[in-house]
């Protein structure tokens, strides 16, 4: 119940609540009248009213900027730039038969499976199927949270299904884990011997780590029979590449225990930065350098395994295929899941299983047939 109280100044005083979000808040306001006094509760009651309105129903462009910010110091700048640029793409979709309101423009309460499926339509119109459904996995997430944060009653992209790929996966052409006969033939094949990246793809098939990561790495980090991996080259707003202060992810930041065949790689890289820079090496120095002397960059070492694939005779491949190799052969040479999650340095163990655990298929009546208990 408001209260009316004259302080000693003159002026009148009135005490009233408002339910904020279930919770009884009291305001005050100051007048020379009874009028006044009403005038400026009824203000304020609209003011509470208005503001609740636009922070508990933001549009899903204002939750965004919101969730993002709550993200920024949890994951990588790339991230970020990939997450900004997929939801710019999905914020200005004109939804068809809402007036053409974007679907940024739309309040999150009002989002439902009718509008996602529409927008995933949309999407649809000169993109691959597993690119859309990338589109709608940050979708997913971002209504995850709002659910988590009860700002919406129900999550509607619990009821949207992942368009049915018709596309080759990446992880099954150029992304693909190496057979063993591949990675004998592309090692084999004299124009890899003798490339300037020779190095980099050997360093990358034995330890799993991402190419911006081999760039990255100092003389600095690798002591006491380990690789210490804190840094990977990334992309600034601007566009330009540097080494970054920190690793992809916090898990991206980990240690690589060397075996003989990493060390003898190390150990030649070393000799030819000699032959090339002279007999001076800074321990701040970069182990791997592109041709030129800059970052080591995907495109053109990309190009390198194209023109080497084809005097080898097998099917093209990219970088990021070293990667899937180590891991796959790491599992099938009996590797714990979970210290592969931690070499590969997956944030998530579901990450590091969802790509590599079909390789396990492969081992499983190997285990069975190991396994002899006696009873």
């Amino acid at each position: 119940m408001a209260r009316r109280t004259k302080r000693a100044d003159g002026l009148l005083q009135k005490k009233f609540r408002i339910k904020v979000k279930g919770v009884s808040k009291q305001f005050i306001v100051y007048g020379h009248s009874e009028k006044e006094l009403t005038e400026k509760e009824q203000a304020k009651r609209e003011e509470v009213e208005r503001g609740l309105e636009k922070q508990d129903n933001p549009t899903v462009s204002e939750y965004y900027e919101r969730w993002m910010s709550y993200r920024k110091d949890k994951v990588s700048e790339a991230t970020i730039r990939t997450q900004d640029k997929f939801f710019g793409v999905m914020s200005k979709i004109k939804m068809q038969g809402l007036a053409g309101v974007c679907f940024g423009e739309l309040k999150i309460k009002d989002v439902d499976i009718e509008i996602l499926i529409a927008l995933q339509a949309e999407l649809k119109t000169g993109r691959k199927s597993q690119t859309v459904n990338d589109y709608m996995a940050l979708l997913k997430h971002i209504f995850s949270d709002a659910y988590k944060a009860r700002l919406i009653e129900y999550n509607p992209c619990l009821q949207l299904q992942n368009l049915k790929r018709t596309e080759e996966r990446a992880r099954d052409t150029h992304h693909r884990a190496l057979s063993i006969e591949e990675t004998k033939a592309f090692f084999s094949c004299e124009r890899c011997k003798n490339s300037y990246y020779y190095n980099v793809f050997r360093m990358a098939i034995n330890t799993g780590m991402r190419i911006g990561e081999i760039g990255a790495l100092k003389n600095s980090d690798i002591h006491n029979g380990t690789i210490h991996i804190e840094r990977t080259i990334t992309r600034t707003e601007s566009g330009a590449y540097i080494i970054g202060d920190d690793a992809k992810t916090e898990a991206g930041k980990r240690i690589i225990p060397m075996n003989e065949q990493i060390k003898t790689i190390i150990t030649e890289q070393k000799e030819l930065d000699r032959l090339i820079n002279g007999n001076v090496v800074s321990m701040d120095n970069q182990l791997f350098k592109a041709v030129e002397g800059g970052l080591l960059m995907a495109t053109p070492i990309d190009r390198e395994i194209k023109r080497i694939c084809k005097d080898a005779g097998i099917e093209p491949f990219t970088m990021h295929a070293f990667r899937a190799t180590f891991a796959t052969r790491a599992i099938e040479s009996g590797m714990n899941p979970k210290t592969l999650q931690e070499i590969l340095g997956h944030s998530n163990f579901n990450i590091t299983m969802s790509l590599y655990g079909h390789c396990l298929e492969n081992t499983k009546k190997q285990e069975m047939d190991a396994i002899n208990i006696a009873i």
